[in-house]
């Protein structure tokens, strides 16, 4: 399988443990009880946001100036942790490669206005301390 459609998988694991409250280990389970397994970048990718998510939403919420992520919807605000969390800790995608792919991401899942949103808190990420250092996770 793609990466592209493994970042899909994990966006949908993402997307749906943050609506329904829950842990992604969960989600996971419920995925595998209904569509079999989830590609191994996928669960990655899942586990890493969870794992990280506090320190992403800290930056997240600093360079989208206004939009704090409790405010965001749960599509765009999944998709942002995503690429974000590739941007900074997966040594082999470079920044725009992730911002390219949450963009394509908010085409397909979110409003009209999103992939623009998306790109430009992205964008603006990239600048922080740590972002596109290869740090692993």
């Amino acid at each position: 399988m793609s990466r592209r459609k493994a970042r899909k998988q994990a966006f949908l694991v993402l997307y749906q443990s943050d609506v329904n409250e829950s842990p992604v280990e969960a989600t996971f389970e419920r995925w595998r009880s209904y569509r079999g397994d989830l590609e191994e970048y996928a669960v990655r990718l899942a586990s890493g946001v969870e794992r990280e998510r506090e320190d992403l939403d800290a930056v997240l919420s600093e360079v989208s100036v206004g939009w704090p992520v409790h405010r965001m919807n749960a599509v765009d605000r999944n998709i942002l942790r995503l690429a974000l969390y590739e941007m900074r800790f997966v040594d082999d995608v470079p920044p725009d490669v992730a911002v390219g792919e949450a963009v394509e991401l908010a085409k397909g899942f979110s409003g009209e206005e999103a992939p623009t949103f998306v790109a430009g808190v992205l964008r603006g990420a990239e600048g922080r301390v740590g972002v596109g250092h290869g740090q692993t996770g």
